[in-house]
């Protein structure tokens, strides 16, 4: 029974033993291709399998028991059916030669045990097992290894007796096998990982050892020092791979590293490299401590940063280019970030506020400038000033425009553009010359617009002005659902009146009707025009046709009251006839043409009455006559 246990130990320490060697050779077999992985998995466990037959106890003749269920469940754990099926044909064939009762029973249990951990592997689909599956596999293993030994023919008692605890050494055999298989392979794919971050860097990275040696550098380091292969630079000292006056420089300054503990954070440099070509660099090194805090190496990096000095060489250039520009541009340029501060200013900006420039500083609020502008009376026209300190503070945040006018006279147009994250930009123009041009250009203008509606003999709108406004006034009076009036009137007798006084006196009548006409419409919105003649209209917004007879007989009265003498006139004055015509507020066909037309059918209706009196448009059989 001791040689029974004996064995089993010897067995335990083969499966420790080759295990123990596997994990040293991870690292390096990580570095070949899966497959090739799988079949140096296999081969390795078929020979621990083959290993611990060999240490197998014979517990009757041709019987054996032993540990080889665990490197062969492995093996199809972790190297799938490839893995698996080398180990297993090893394994067979060997227990296949040694023969005897059991063999049979023995090739089974390979098999089964084999096809336990593939299948395991595949149905993980190329995921790293976990140690719920270790265990899983571990212990179908100790069950087939149980079942098959337990339907050997008659084993003797004192056999049957140790198969339960020997089960139990290959759960944990197999359980321990997997967790250092599982542990040497993440630890693999870990330094794998690092090391292929490390030669994939776009930077020169590399650790040395105290005395300056590379033990560690990545491909762009070697190809920058001529190698092929990093491997090529271990050994190696800075030496080697530059001039002396350098390699001793280097050298100073990372023994001062280590002595020092002391960091070099982005250190620029400028070197010229074989080719004649300016480089520009930035290197960082820190020294390396043990778990005593002795320094045994340093770590660096060096980042080709040429393009990057070449670009920040050319943004220099062109900002100053355009401060140039900036400050020697006619406008005033300010920048105001999302928290209304001045973060930039030309110096036109300040010159255009004399009152205010020294305030218009880059960190001034735009809040305490305004303040200074009121205090000091710089701008005119502010209204309230709080109201205007919280409407101008406030407007950063959107486009405007604003034309300002300031103590001295003059006139600038501030342009206020915010941008996307926030901030605004703000631009100054003098605008005065513009200014007094426009209110040239707006005197002129509006002397000429005068000229134009204006007839010239009564000051009164002229008859294409007042086409215009019947036109304008019957729109908006039907759109507002409003009454609207029309009076036309008419000089009694005037061609007589200038054939018997001439016509600068039928001038001047005419200038004293228009007169009458204009002192005789009260409100703001009513129109009078000289029609053409000795015709005058009057246009009167929102009047019914009671009011327009009233405005008409006010008129006639006005002129009347004047008693201009009149030879050829039945009274012997001068009189007016006229004429109303009007559109109710529930009328919705209307026309200029028609509203002409009553109007003068009215004033026929006047004339035709005797004169010197109003009429209002009616049907033919039924005409309204005042006065």
């Amino acid at each position: 029974m001791d040689d029974f246990w004996h064995a089993l130990v010897a067995n335990f320490a083969v499966v420790g033993t080759v295990f123990a060697l596997w994990t040293l050779a991870q690292e390096w077999l990580h570095r070949r291709r899966r497959r090739a992985q799988q079949f140096a998995l296999g081969t390795f466990m078929g020979l621990s399998a083959v290993a611990t037959i060999a240490f197998a106890v014979e517990v009757q003749p041709g019987v054996l028991f032993d540990l080889r269920s665990a490197p062969l469940a492995i093996a199809g754990l972790f190297g799938g059916p490839i893995g698996a099926s080398i180990a297993a044909v090893l394994t067979a064939g060997y227990r296949a030669g040694l023969g005897g009762a059991g063999m049979v029973h023995g090739l089974i249990s390979i098999a089964i045990v084999s096809l336990i951990g593939q299948t395991v592997h595949l149905v993980l689909n190329g995921r790293t097992p976990k140690a719920v599956h270790i265990i899983g596999v571990a212990s179908a293993v100790a069950l087939v290894s149980l079942l098959t030994t337990l339907t050997v023919s008659p084993l003797a008692e004192a056999s049957r007796v140790a198969l339960t605890p020997a089960a139990a050494l290959i759960f944990v055999a197999t359980l321990l096998a997997g967790f250092v298989v599982l542990r040497g392979e993440t630890q693999a794919a870990e330094r794998a990982l690092m090391s292929a971050a490390l030669i994939g860097s776009p930077e020169y990275f590399y650790i040395k050892d105290r005395a300056s040696r590379f033990v560690v550098a990545n491909l762009h380091v070697a190809d920058n020092a001529g190698y092929q292969r990093p491997e090529d630079l271990v050994g190696k000292t800075d030496f080697d791979l530059t001039d002396s006056e350098r390699a001793r420089q280097l050298l100073e300054e990372e023994q001062q590293i280590m002595r020092t503990g002391q960091s070099m954070l982005d250190r620029k440099e400028r070197l010229v490299d074989p080719m004649g070509r300016e480089r520009w660099f930035l290197t960082s090194k820190v020294a390396l401590h043990n778990s005593d805090g002795e320094a045994i190496g340093i770590a660096g990096t060096t980042r080709d940063i040429t393009e990057q000095q070449r670009l920040e060489a050319e943004l220099t250039d062109s900002r100053n280019l355009l401060n140039y520009a900036v400050n020697e541009m006619s406008d005033g340029l300010a920048m105001f970030d999302r928290n209304g501060y001045l973060v930039y200013c030309n110096e036109r900006y300040q010159s255009l506020f004399p009152l205010t420039g020294d305030a218009r500083k880059p960190g001034a609020h735009i809040r305490d400038i305004l303040l200074r502008v009121v205090q000091t009376g710089e701008q005119l026209n502010l209204g309230d000033p709080e109201v205007w300190l919280q409407v101008v503070s406030g407007s950063l945040s959107k486009p405007s425009e604003e034309q300002v006018n300031l103590f001295d006279g003059r006139w600038l147009l501030i342009q206020t553009r915010p941008t996307e994250e926030g901030a605004a930009m703000v631009v100054i123009s003098d605008i005065t010359t513009v200014k007094q041009t426009e209110g040239e250009l707006r005197s002129l203008t509006t002397e000429l617009k005068l000229l134009a509606e204006t007839d010239g003999l009564t000051g009164l709108m002229n008859r294409r002005s007042f086409d215009l406004h019947l036109v304008e006034e019957l729109e908006r009076s039907q759109l507002e659902k409003r009454a609207l009036s029309l009076v036309m009137f008419d000089v009694d007798w005037f061609k007589s009146y200038n054939d018997t006084l001439g016509h600068p006196a039928g001038d001047e009548c005419l200038r004293v009707v228009g007169r009458c006409l204009k002192m005789a419409l009260l409100r703001h919105g009513d129109l009078a025009a000289r029609y053409g003649g000795e015709e005058f209209v009057a246009i009167l917004p929102d009047t019914g046709e009671d009011s327009a007879l009233l405005v008409a007989d006010r008129v006639r009265l006005a002129l009347a009251e004047l008693k201009l003498p009149h030879p050829g006139a039945a009274g012997r004055t001068v009189t007016l006839s006229a004429g109303v015509a009007n559109y109710a507020a529930d009328e919705t066909r209307r026309s200029a043409g028609q509203l002409l037309s009553r109007a003068d059918e009215a004033l026929y209706e006047a004339k035709a009455g005797g004169r010197n009196r109003v009429t209002a448009w009616k049907p033919r059989d039924a005409a309204r006559i005042v006065g």
